[in-house]
């Protein structure tokens, strides 16, 4: 029986719930997220008190989420309020208040405890060994330098999009100078910590800020992927859209596509932090995290009673959650990629491709995944599939990685696989979209060696001629078995890819 558990992040700009479900197989994923923007930084008065109409709004949000808490019968919540409750002299009483009212209870982290939550949620859905993060939220902003996984520096910013957006900007369109003061005052905080000045490294970006950004840029470039988790920009991608931000006003910013209307306001300052730390590291590379810091307080909870808090290959992690919530035959897929496998290593001895590690990771992910789409609708369940891994999160994969292990997965034959990349082809060439369809072609072909999932084909073996490639398959099966049949099926598809024919034997153990 699975049990569902929350996160509450009580933040100088919103409070978040997200509510995770952890199934009996060990598989977790999240199931709701609801925000309100109550901006609890300007609820502090000239002592740093929270005020009252402050706490009311609190109060008010807090007995929302408990009654959504008690409907979704979630068995335990984690409450946690960063840099404005830090900083409030009557955050004492205000947390108590708050438990008495609505009886969720909040531990107050520290700045550094902010940064490592932050980190952990990247690392743990993300491929990023080298780096640094950046989380911006109201009133503070933290920075990791990650090595080899491990988080080897850290430290908590006292300023965020709401509180700079008020120190610095005096009208509703801030200034050259304005904009300008704002960015050395960043630059000048920076320049104290010498860890900040490694070059090159890619810097990972998470809170409202960096999805906003992300989004208007997204719908700038007409980005067809409906994603943001593992979205790329480049260095002057982020200052094109600040200079695009930077000039209107705020009924002009209303009606920016991608920007939420309760960040309008503030995004400018946000995005003027990042392009300060672009510039003062000289990276050129900045990656969207959707996973935050309330996943990291999530994931911690749940990894504790773990050798590590860090997952071992996220990747893989991922797949298996996939192949749980959708009930994936775990011993077919499992099979499937065994035979993929051999296809893949003995086509290559062949010299028939030249695909490497990287794309035997792809056709590994689609071979595991192929059948996902078989619980929306066994009626062109490949599509389903192919829907499921594009719109699905798989961390630790990028939006491209994505895309071709869903082409991989859902192949039917060409003409199907083209209908599918069409919308897609400003992210693909031509000679990655001719890998998808062969990889597609061996994936096809373990399949059919499986079509009755129970394990008959045992091995596999190729062989080439001049002018054949002879497919030895050994197993309790022979040619008038259903496995031999739908093979045939595949074989002008392989001619086609290949060059050459193909020949099927079948071999008893």
């Amino acid at each position: 029986m699975g049990k569902y558990r929350a996160v509450i992040d009580m933040g100088s700009n919103s409070v978040r719930l997200v509510i995770y479900y952890e199934s009996a197989e060990g598989a977790s994923y999240e199931v709701d997220n609801i925000k309100n923007t109550i901006r609890l930084s300007a609820f502090l008065n000239e002592y740093n008190e929270i005020v009252e109409q402050g706490i009311a709004e609190v109060v008010r949000v807090l007995t929302q989420y408990r009654q959504l808490c008690e409907a979704r019968t979630v068995s335990s919540v984690t409450g946690v309020a960063t840099a404005t409750v830090r900083k409030a002299r009557n955050k004492d009483d205000f947390l108590r208040r708050i438990r008495e009212t609505t009886g969720f209870s909040f531990r107050v982290l520290s700045g550094e405890e902010e940064a490592y939550y932050g980190y952990l949620a990247v690392v743990n859905s993300m491929c990023v060994t080298e780096g640094f993060t950046i989380d911006i939220g109201g009133a503070s902003s933290e920075l990791v330098r990650i090595s080899n996984r491990r988080l080897v520096e850290s430290h908590s910013f006292p300023f965020g999009a709401v509180t700079l957006t008020r120190q610095f900007f005096q009208g509703e369109i801030p200034t050259t100078e304005e904009l300008a003061a704002l960015e050395k005052y960043i630059t000048d905080q920076f320049t104290s910590h010498p860890w900040l000045r490694e070059k090159e490294l890619p810097i990972v970006g998470m809170g409202g800020t960096v999805r906003n950004l992300a989004k208007v840029h997204q719908r700038m470039m007409r980005y067809p992927f409906a994603s943001l988790h593992h979205y790329e920009m480049r260095k002057y991608q982020v200052d094109a859209v600040f200079h695009y931000l930077k000039d209107l006003s705020p009924v002009q910013m209303q009606g920016v596509e991608g920007l939420s209307k309760e960040r309008a306001d503030i995004v400018i300052a946000g995005i003027v932090i990042i392009k300060a730390l672009l510039n003062h590291i000289g990276s050129e590379r900045f990656i969207v995290s959707n996973k935050g810091l309330r996943d990291g307080v999530y994931m911690e909870s749940r990894l504790k009673t773990q050798s590590s808090v860090l997952v071992e290959d996220v990747i893989e992690e991922g797949i298996r959650t996939l192949m749980i919530h959708y009930k994936v035959n775990v011993l077919h897929a499992r099979h499937v990629e065994c035979l993929c496998r051999t296809l893949f290593e003995q086509l290559a001895k062949e010299g028939l491709h030249g695909y490497g590690t990287e794309e035997w990771l792809l056709l590994s992910i689609a071979a595991h995944l192929h059948d996902i789409g078989r619980t929306i609708n066994l009626g062109e369940w490949q599509q389903h599939t192919f829907y499921l891994m594009v719109h699905v999160l798989l961390p630790g994969l990028t939006h491209k990685q994505r895309l071709l292990a869903a082409l991989i997965a859902s192949y039917k034959g060409p003409k199907r696989m083209q209908q599918l990349a069409a919308p897609y082809e400003s992210m693909i060439t031509e000679a990655e979209q001719q890998m998808a369809e062969q990889l597609g072609i061996l994936l096809l072909m373990a399949r059919a060696l499986d079509r009755t999932e129970s394990q008959q084909v045992s091995e596999v073996m190729l062989a080439r001629t001049s002018d054949v490639i002879i497919l030895h398959c050994r197993g309790n099966v022979d040619g008038r078995s259903l496995e031999a049949k739908t093979l045939e099926e595949h074989k002008k598809k392989f001619k086609k890819q290949f060059g050459l024919p193909l020949q099927i034997k079948w071999m008893k153990p």
